[in-house]
């Protein structure tokens, strides 16, 4: 099997040759700037430029000689920003984003600073908010080009990312935890005026993208961060009234426009929402942060390994900044041989490879990556 062939059987939950493996296929699953740097430089390579991905996080894209190195599947195609897209940078380097949010710099990373929409508001508030325009010229330049030519040329599985921000979590993000979880039980009118206003932008932004590429990918990348350590933000019921029909609303509108999987990202426990999720046209569920609760494999696989391909799995928060090579291995055996069963997995790290993670562990998990696939 090529890769095209083994990513589409297995996303078909079928049994392919070898388990697909992804390293920075999407924003999530690849390196931060630093971590990638401090691993060229432990295999003896060059520094290679650092493309940024996502400049919050510090995500970077992963150089051609570790995707070869390490026999990656997949390819990507991003949406770029707009021509006219000025950059406001403060003099501390804050700077700020495309929603009204002041983005501050912590040691590796920006967090949200200053929220447009905290504090008493209203839905009029929220339609004089700051919003991208989806359809401003140049987001696409090329992009179909690009596309056509990994298509034509190669045989690699083609991902469309720009993992825009979710209803829920772009939400949290303009107006803060606190307030926005209190809308959804004492103001929901706000909370889903709120989340139907970014739900426009992303559908705008899928339309943009899809219209150049949709022809020519096998997956589709949306985030939306719905849970925390040992639960979700909120119970099934309130996702299923308040959240899953801006889920559907985009997942339906992308299969419009391609054939390709749906890839949804969530850290957490996501587990009790899970069967929303489904509901939603979720088919890909990412990044399976199994230190969380009920997110074991096992128990994931078992209950939805029939209408999930789990992507991910390895786990970024403790064992792989602070275990053993050895310890690495056998999880990544582990994972492999629990997830992979009649298909519907991919490998990847649980997340991205942060920058303190000893080089020799990332050594560890990707050649065990090929050792067990």
């Amino acid at each position: 099997m090529n890769s095209r062939e083994r990513v589409n059987t297995i996303l078909s939950h079928k049994c392919a040759d070898r388990v697909p493996i992804s390293l920075g296929s999407n924003i999530v699953d690849g390196f931060t700037r630093f971590a990638k740097e401090n691993y060229e430089r432990y295999l003896g390579l060059e520094v290679s430029q650092d493309i940024i991905t996502h400049k919050p996080m510090g995500t970077v894209v992963t150089p051609d000689i570790l995707l070869e190195r390490y026999q990656s599947d997949f390819r990507t195609v991003r949406l770029k920003a707009p021509w006219n897209n000025p950059s406001v940078v403060y003099e501390d380097g804050s700077y700020l984003d495309d929603y009204g949010v002041v983005m501050k710099p912590s040691q590796y990373y920006f967090d949200p600073f200053v929220r447009p929409l905290e504090g008493s508001i209203t839905s009029d508030d929220i339609k004089k908010g700051s919003w991208p325009d989806p359809y401003a010229p140049g987001r696409t330049d090329g992009l179909r080009e690009e596309a056509e030519q990994l298509y034509k040329t190669t045989d690699f599985a083609i991902v469309a990312d720009i993992m825009c921000g979710g209803p829920f979590e772009q939400a949290i993000w303009m107006r803060g935890f606190e307030d926005f979880l209190c809308d959804l039980y004492t103001e929901p009118q706000v909370a889903e005026a709120l989340m139907d206003r970014i739900t426009e932008v992303d559908l705008g932004l899928w339309d943009v993208f899809l219209t150049a590429v949709g022809d020519y990918v096998d997956i589709v990348c949306q985030g939306d961060d719905l849970a925390m350590q040992d639960r979700a933000f909120v119970p099934l019921d309130v996702y299923n009234k308040y959240i899953k029909k801006y889920h559907k609303r985009i997942y339906d509108f992308i299969k419009t426009k391609t054939k390709a999987k749906i890839f949804h990202h969530c850290c957490g426990s996501v587990y009790e929402l899970i069967p929303g999720l489904i509901d939603a046209g979720v088919e890909v569920l990412n990044p399976i942060q199994t230190s969380a609760k009920n997110m074991e494999p096992e128990r994931l696989k078992r209950e939805y390994g029939k209408y999930l391909t789990f992507w991910g799995g390895i786990d970024t928060q403790k064992l792989l900044p602070f275990g053993t090579p050895q310890e690495i291995e056998n999880e990544v055996k582990h994972v492999i041989e629990v997830m992979s069963k009649d298909g519907g997995y991919v490998f990847a790290p649980g997340h991205n490879i942060q920058a303190l993670v000893p080089p020799q562990n990332i050594e560890a998990m990707l050649n065990a990556a090929l050792k067990y696939r």
